[in-house]
């Protein structure tokens, strides 16, 4: 069992929790992209927080997302309780022909801290 308070005192995946845990469900952020996609080509990336929707209530809320390949940042989204849902759709293009990447979303909840979740993009 974690103890909530520490989830403040680092950026959290899957292993520091269960994957299966409902904590992790509603936190690691899942990260959608095409099984290949073309360099040079627009694709569409979807990330959304939580293989089970994560609550946006005045009490318990993502504020943000921010979104990185490998380590370079890329963008970050911010969300309002109740009236936003803490999904986003992104074009992206690589530029680099054949190069394996690491996309990186992490994702902040006001009441469980920091949590991370990976998707690798293979590109022709």
């Amino acid at each position: 069992m974690i103890n909530e308070k520490a989830l403040f005192c680092k950026l959290n995946s899957p292993v520091d929790a269960d994957k299966d845990s409902p904590l992790a469900k509603k936190h690691v952020p899942v990260i959608t992209v095409p099984p290949v996609v073309k360099t040079g080509e627009f694709f569409d990336v979807t990330i959304k927080v939580g293989e089970v929707e994560h609550p946006s209530e005045n009490e318990h809320f993502i504020q943000w997302i921010e979104f990185y390949i490998g380590s370079v940042y890329l963008g970050r989204f911010d969300f309002a309780p109740v009236m936003t849902k803490s999904q986003v759709t992104i074009p992206l293009k690589l530029s680099h022909h054949g190069l394996d990447s690491t996309l990186r979303a992490v994702s902040r909840c006001n009441l469980h801290g920091l949590w991370e979740g990976t998707a690798q993009i293979k590109s022709d």
